[in-house]
């Protein structure tokens, strides 16, 4: 019985069989869709997959390369979206907590007797939650703007996953700057809407521009493109200005 071959979009390697010898990865990782996630969800929950740090380290240095290597097929050496988002989510979840009850402790130093109030609000006590729920409306988003590139919906909404991943080191960045501004002031910083949301979504829209810029580089003219990542920022922005305001995710302290 003939056994046809198979080219590993991973390494390039050609093999019969389901998986490649050289590398590992399936020979049938297809395109990104909704059985995708449907598969990617328990998955993600009840196994560990390899890679989690150099998945970290790329969407760093190189997000969209990163990204575009994970959509083209080649995902043995990258931690899964779903397993990701969970991870990063739980780790910086940790680590707002940590950093909130340092800035608490030191203003207590400074400012014996004083007792913490119960912030208000579901989502300022977990923001991992409401960045996780954004997902879709942002995804729409992307996809409306950049509908002449190769991906679906589907393949932004994995996009869009593993940038909102990375959105939750920015909270965590935005409580640093706030234990910061406590150690030299000796009073809660003033981080609201006037610094808060600058600080972040600067730092959101570039991860959103580099990313997209990259993945959208062959889909538009230079020119087209940068003005189309302007608008789609645009809209990003007040997106999730919007949903700050809506949700009170506001002001982190």
């Amino acid at each position: 019985m003939h056994n046809p071959r198979h080219v590993c979009k991973n390494c390039g390697t050609s093999a019969a069989g389901n998986f490649c010898p050289q590398c590992g990865q399936s020979y049938h990782e297809g395109r990104i869709d909704a059985h995708y996630f449907l598969h990617d969800i328990p998955h993600s929950i009840f196994h560990v997959d390899k890679g989690f740090f150099y998945t970290f380290r790329s969407l760093f240095t190189r997000p969209g390369q990163m990204i575009k290597d994970y959509l083209d097929g080649k995902r043995v050496k990258y931690f899964r979206p779903f397993g990701y988002v969970v991870i990063m989510s739980t780790i910086c979840a940790l680590l707002v907590k940590l950093i909130s009850a340092g800035i608490v402790n030191t203003y207590v130093t400074y400012h014996p007797g004083y007792v913490a109030g119960e912030r208000a609000g579901f989502f300022n006590h977990y923001f991992s939650v409401f960045v996780f729920l954004m997902i879709p409306f942002a995804s729409g988003i992307t996809w409306l703007f950049m509908r002449r590139g190769k991906y679906n919906y589907w393949e932004h909404f994995l996009i869009n996953t593993y940038i909102a991943a990375q959105l939750n080191i920015m909270q965590v960045l935005v409580y640093l700057v706030g234990w910061m501004i406590m150690l030299v002031t000796h009073h809660f910083g003033n981080i609201d809407i006037g610094t808060y949301i600058p600080y972040f979504m600067t730092a959101f829209l570039f991860i959103y521009g580099s990313v997209f810029g990259y993945l959208m580089k062959d889909a538009y003219k230079t020119g087209w493109l940068v003005f189309r990542l302007i608008i789609m920022n645009t809209a990003l922005f007040f997106l999730y200005f919007i949903a700050f305001q809506l949700t009170g995710t506001m002001k982190p302290w």
